[in-house]
């Protein structure tokens, strides 16, 4: 496995993250898609869409997923009847649904992966990759790991604090190779 690039992002500009928003067709995406898509256009500013082969294979990782999200469709489907639930809302608290908006942005059809692990999903999904490479299901792949903000991840190293020593940061990783 050849690595082109392996960079990580912690601070999102409001600006940025406004106009990726804007242009991409973001407008009802959760914080967590958009800081996915604005981070891919950090790491490739020049080329950002159009930089990867359309069989290009796809993983998004994350911990949490956009836990932000899913607890604000849960406060819904608590708080009002099933009729007045946000569909929207819902189907963007799904763990792929990240994965989906890069792939259509960025128009690549290769295999594409939502991994979610609470232990190791950078490691689970760097494995993965890896094998989608070492099996010619795609010649080049592009990992996006991320974490978003909130109150679980705010919570995580008192809840968890054998898992975690210190709080989890809001941030995204992008990694790109090829075989």
């Amino acid at each position: 496995m050849h690595v082109i690039k392996d960079e990580t992002f912690t601070s999102f500009p409001e600006a940025l993250l406004k106009e990726v928003k804007l242009k991409y067709g973001l407008r009802r995406a959760d914080r967590f898609t958009v800081l996915a898509v604005t981070a891919v256009k950090m790491a490739f500013p020049e080329q950002f869409p159009s930089f990867l082969p359309p069989d290009t294979g796809l993983i998004t990782a994350s911990s949490f997923g956009p836990h932000k999200t899913v607890f604000a469709n849960l406060d819904d489907i608590l708080d009002y009847p099933e009729d007045q639930i946000l569909p929207t809302k819902f189907s963007h608290s799904v763990h792929n649904a990240v994965t989906s908006y890069l792939g259509t942005i960025l128009k690549i059809t290769g295999p594409a992966f939502a991994v979610t692990n609470f232990e190791n999903p950078i490691d689970e999904a760097r494995n993965l990759a890896e094998t989608l490479l070492a099996t010619d299901l795609c010649k080049t792949l592009l990992l996006v790991a991320m974490e978003e903000e909130g109150l679980l991840t705010q919570n995580a190293a008192p809840i968890w604090q054998h898992r975690f020593q210190k709080l989890p940061k809001e941030a995204v990783s992008v990694f790109l190779a090829t075989k």
